[in-house]
């Protein structure tokens, strides 16, 4: 088989979809099997991360115009027998079988405030088309292929549950110089809180900042903040200030990639607060490193988190408090959780996730194939 995959995510500067891309594309490369496998990007930055496979640059005058437009003639041309799509949209033509990943469904929430007018407006628009067109669709989280069904009408027995993973440049980080170097660097304190991500509504930092303040003088920590300004974050602001937390809060802006690992080692506890997500790749990530976790009970994250995590309803300010002081001052709270987050993120893997896409798209290209031969 010729199989494409469009991977002009990327060049997106940070994120889930672009995460997700960044991992899967060289385990499908790994996991191709006797199939041709064709990669395409917008920039050459990223060619070399498929090994041993087709890749081919090619820059457009835009995003729409390189999805609907350049990738499709490229896809004709090459005679590709089937192309997946990791971001939630396929185009109208491109003359092979169409695979489509999504990854959440907070479009069709207006409540959670999640994504910019248009952004929303055009994934309500062309989502639910994609679904419903494609030849197989890809969910991250039985949460999500729940949400597919239910806001976009499309046959859940097309539906495939592909679950994510962390990368492996997560690790717990052992070396003193790695990370003071990095502590310095991000002037860190020596006992704190992590959230990562970014600050907009559905992230719920509001009420995290409202948790955290009543802690009070039970826990000396800080809370560090990643991630720079976001869409609607305000809120978050004027609650800092309302709460008197600017000097609690520590806010570090952009992390770069590599020293991600060694922040997850350095804190003493993740809280990931989402009121909605479509995996939750963060609490992978924060396991993987050793950091014991705090988490929603909500969407997708319970799937990910089982019992390895402690698990607040995202409303209950209370609650969530009780949970942060419990990870904070429990060393025997905090050890169960390490153990048991090391075991749940080895559970997940990148690798298996490639694979299942190519055994669904191999199967149902061995029947159309055996279809048209019978009618031959």
């Amino acid at each position: 088989m010729r199989i494409a995959f469009s991977a002009r995510g990327l060049s997106i500067p940070s994120g889930g979809a672009r995460q997700f891309i960044k991992s899967l594309v060289p385990a499908l490369a790994g996991s191709r099997g006797e199939d041709q496998l064709f990669f395409f990007y917008n920039r050459e930055q990223f060619r070399g991360l498929a090994a041993d496979c087709t890749e081919i640059v090619r820059e457009g005058r835009s995003k729409l115009w390189w999805d609907f437009v350049l990738l499709p003639r490229m896809l004709l041309k090459l005679k590709i027998d089937a192309a997946i799509f990791p971001k939630n949209v396929i185009p109208s033509w491109t003359g092979c079988a169409n695979y489509v990943v999504i990854h959440d469904l907070a479009y069709f929430l207006p409540e959670l405030n999640a994504y910019r007018r248009l952004d929303t407006l055009y994934m309500r628009t062309f989502l639910p088309r994609s679904a419903r067109k494609a030849a197989g669709v890809f969910a991250v989280s039985e949460n999500t292929k729940r949400d597919i069904v239910h806001y976009t009408g499309c046959d859940p027995a097309k539906i495939t549950v592909t679950y994510e993973a962390a990368d492996s440049i997560y690790r717990r980080i052992d070396d003193p110089d790695c990370l003071a170097v990095v502590k310095a660097k991000y002037d860190l304190p020596t006992a704190f809180l992590l959230y990562t991500g970014s600050l907009s509504p559905r992230k719920n930092l509001v009420r995290l900042l409202q948790a955290f303040a009543r802690t009070g003088d039970a826990v000396p920590h800080k809370l560090v903040l990643t991630g720079s300004k976001s869409w609607s974050d305000r809120s978050v602001y004027e609650m800092m200030d309302t709460l008197r937390l600017r000097d609690r809060v520590r806010q570090i802006g952009y992390v770069e990639e590599q020293d991600m690992p060694v922040l997850y080692t350095l804190a003493d506890a993740y809280v990931y607060p989402s009121l909605y997500e479509g995996f939750g790749l963060p609490v992978l990530e924060a396991m993987r490193c050793g950091c014991p976790v705090v988490a929603s009970n909500a969407s997708s994250v319970p799937e990910v988190a089982g019992d390895a995590a402690i698990l607040v309803d995202p409303y209950n300010v209370d609650a969530m408090t009780a949970a942060i002081q419990t990870v904070l001052t429990d060393r025997q709270v905090r050890e169960r959780l390490v153990a048991s987050g090391f075991r749940r993120a080895d559970m997940f893997s990148w690798r298996r996730c490639a694979e299942t896409m190519l055994n669904v798209i191999r199967a149902r290209h061995a029947r159309s194939s055996s279809i048209s031969g019978g009618r031959a």
